[in-house]
């Protein structure tokens, strides 16, 4: 039984995590936020749902999303360098909300690992990133 506490704790720990919204990652120095539409709602699978980016912060300063080459990575399951997302949505300026937005549909429920790379635009400065969280997909 006490063999089995390390990982009741991990799976309760990461349940946490899939919980909160909106989630913000933080991949070391990096920090940052994404949330979803409608009104921060938990995304439903199989549902057209809005992703954007609130804010992003590398090395403590603040990084202009619209200055950003940004794509989300979503997994479901195990995350390796070989391993295919389930979603990608590379974030596009909104003129009219004035926020880098894409549209992203999740095939099935359940908690998905979020990967949120971002690279310079042609001509801007910024350092490349890489962010991570967790978040939770709710059944339709």
């Amino acid at each position: 039984m006490i063999r089995f506490i390390p990982k009741l704790l991990a799976i309760a720990t990461l349940m946490a995590l899939a919980l909160a919204h909106p989630f913000e990652g933080s991949g070391g120095f990096v920090e940052g936020e994404v949330d979803f539409e409608p009104n921060d709602a938990t995304p439903v699978a199989g549902v057209p749902t809005v992703a954007w980016i609130e804010h992003i912060r590398v090395g403590g300063l603040p990084i202009n999303p619209k200055d950003c080459f940004c794509t989300l990575l979503f997994f479901q399951g195990r995350v390796s360098p070989t391993a295919q997302p389930d979603a990608v949505v590379r974030l596009q300026l909104n003129p009219r909300t004035g926020r880098m937005e894409g549209v992203v549909i999740f095939p099935k429920p359940g908690p998905y690992f979020l990967v949120m790379q971002g690279r310079p635009l042609p001509g801007k400065q910024m350092p490349a990133f890489m962010m991570q969280s967790i978040i939770q997909i709710l059944p339709r």
